[in-house]
């Protein structure tokens, strides 16, 4: 069985049960409805055989069967548009969750490599889409299927030279859809990719309006938009296309089925072949099948966005995580904070950022990182926590190898505070809490106070219960930072990293800033990358890096005196 279908089908699983309920319903209310015909035929027949008082007699028990099964057959329908959409949503939500924890657990890479974008349309157009398709799928499978052999079955026990007719004109139809549906299932994969861009694309120019607005480049942004609008409005321009090829036509052989059925039916009560009661159930039986075919030009539209919906998000799924948990992994325990990069290399789109490095970094040691940009001085950090793996090599905490470490137990002993601090919008106390997602309201207070937060913080309307905004919008630099510090206090790490976390603030916010590092750099392996050299100059030791390595290493006053990149660095 192919893998996608496989797939398609897992996601039944958990509701089978409603699943079992919602094709029965189906498959009474198809009952039903293929029945109406036999009925009236019968019916048809039986009355010219009887006087007046029998014949309204009979009329009116006709009358009251057909009343129960239409009202047996609202209670199968009510069912299954009822609860149909509640599994298949259920369904939807499913799918969403396990893509949203399968992105959760891609490195660093895969998303360098990724448009936000792209993976938010994942989300909005494609998870969206499959709920119908969840829900209609086996339902109307099920139904056109019931529908056409019994339906068939009964023309052909009437007049089989009719039903040949019949069956030959339907066949017509499923062979024009089998010959148009591949070709726009092509452009309409296409066109997905390009709507994902543009999604992308627009998220970004959101994003940037202060940034367009300060360079006066409104014109251009305004221009490019239209522009990609212009050619996805092209690309629906060939779907739309193809498809009303295909629903034109598919509309054009359903409305011609009357006419047809009517004509030849007529011949053949004229010629003495069938009966007027036949042809009443004839022409019924065409009634009926009409219904099947109008589904199919729904299903079809239905399978057109989401099997490719579903092929994008099988694509994602298709892409395993690169660091995950070994089989022998362990959890870490009592952390002392000793580092050792032992003769690692790393390499990034096969360029190499490092090779043959060493460096140990001992319990307890304040260690800062400076040099050029461009250096790996953050890759190097990256490394701790294994946000990439290294290419060769090792990376070990208190002797152990970290990839013989689970990642959740590794990370939990890592602390990172990143120059570009990203909140979540939420209240200032739910994003401190993410450092410790079991403190309390007193704990959360007293790593804002550690992290030089808290005056600032009780400053505002609401204080701890202030909503940030997207990524802390309504919070300057400086706040958003200690926020982020608050939550490293949290956190309360044996390792923590501080990764460019003063270059962009005012002198103000750096001075509480480094504050706060001294009070976080007691008792743990504290490593900082900094451009601003006033931060580092308490460090136990600073490591001066270039394109080779380690160019020069050794306290403040150590290189100061030596004259060298750092003095060079310190003087510019």
């Amino acid at each position: 069985m192919n893998y996608k279908l496989k797939k398609f089908i897992s996601y039944y699983k958990p509701y089978k049960k409603q699943l079992f309920f919602d094709l029965l319903f189906t498959i009474i209310s198809s009952l039903i409805y293929i029945s109406i015909p036999m009925i009236c035929g019968y019916i048809t027949d039986k009355l010219f055989l009887l006087d007046k008082h029998e014949a309204l007699g009979c009329l009116g028990w006709f009358a009251f069967i057909i009343g129960i099964l239409f009202c047996v057959q609202f209670f199968c329908k009510r069912y299954v548009e009822y609860r149909g959409v509640l599994y298949a949503t259920r369904m939807e939500i499913d799918i969403e969750n396990e893509l949203f924890e399968h992105l959760h657990k891609q490195d660093f890479d895969f998303y360098s490599k990724k448009e936000t974008g792209e993976l938010v349309s994942l989300f909005t157009a494609d998870a969206f889409r499959l709920r119908d398709l969840f829900r209609r799928l086996p339902e109307f499978s099920l139904d056109i299927t019931l529908i056409f052999l019994f339906s068939f079955y009964n023309l052909f026990s009437i007049n089989k030279i009719f039903a040949s007719i019949l069956l030959f004109v339907i066949s017509l139809i499923f062979t024009f859809m089998f010959i148009i549906f591949p070709k726009i299932y092509e452009i309409n994969k296409s066109s997905r990719g390009f709507f994902a861009k543009i999604i992308g694309k627009l998220q970004e120019g959101i994003s940037g309006i202060k940034t367009t607005q300060l360079f006066t480049n409104e014109e251009n942004a305004v221009k490019e938009h239209i522009e990609r609008n212009l050619l996805y409005f092209n690309t629906v321009d060939k779907i739309s296309n193809k498809s009303s090829i295909l629903d034109a036509g598919l509309l054009s052989f359903v409305i011609g089925l009357i006419p047809i059925s009517t004509i030849i039916g007529m011949f053949f009560v004229i010629n003495g072949n069938i009966s007027m009661s036949n042809l009443v159930s004839i022409m019924l039986y065409t009634d009926i099948l009409i219904g099947p075919i109008f589904n199919l030009v729904f299903v079809n539209n239905i399978l057109r966005e989401s099997i490719v919906g579903f092929s994008r998000i099988c694509k994602i799924f298709d892409v395993n995580p690169k660091i995950v948990d070994s089989n022998d992994c362990i959890e870490l325990e009592n952390v002392k904070g000793n580092i050792e990069f032992n003769n690692i290399s790393f390499k990034y789109d096969d360029k190499y950022i490092f090779k043959n490095f060493n460096l140990k970094i001992k319990e307890g040691e304040y260690l800062a990182l400076v040099g050029k940009s461009g250096v790996g001085k953050s890759t190097l950090c990256h490394l701790i926590p294994r946000l990439y793996d290294v290419s060769n090599g090792e990376v070990l905490i208190d002797g152990i190898d970290i990839r013989k470490i689970k990642l959740k137990s590794l990370r939990e002993n890592i602390g990172f505070v990143q120059q570009e601090t990203f909140l979540f919008s939420k209240s200032i106390f739910e994003n401190i809490k993410l450092g410790n997602s079991n403190a309390t309201k007193e704990e959360v207070i007293e790593a804002a106070k550690n992290a030089y937060a808290h005056d600032f913080i009780m400053n505002l309307p609401d204080g701890y219960d202030t909503e940030v905004g997207q990524n802390g919008t309504k919070l300057s630099g400086g706040q958003r930072q200690r926020i982020a510090i608050a939550r490293a206090f949290l956190k309360n790490p044996p390792i923590l990293i501080f990764d460019e976390a003063t270059s962009n603030l005012d002198n103000e916010s750096e001075r509480f800033i480094q504050k706060s590092m001294e009070v976080l750099a007691k008792n743990r392996t504290f490593i900082v990358i900094a451009h601003r050299l006033s931060t580092v100059k308490n460090a136990d030791r600073i490591i001066v890096l270039d394109k080779s390595g380690i160019a020069e290493e050794g306290t403040h006053y150590d290189l100061i005196n030596k004259n060298g990149i750092y003095s060079n660095l310190h003087n510019l």
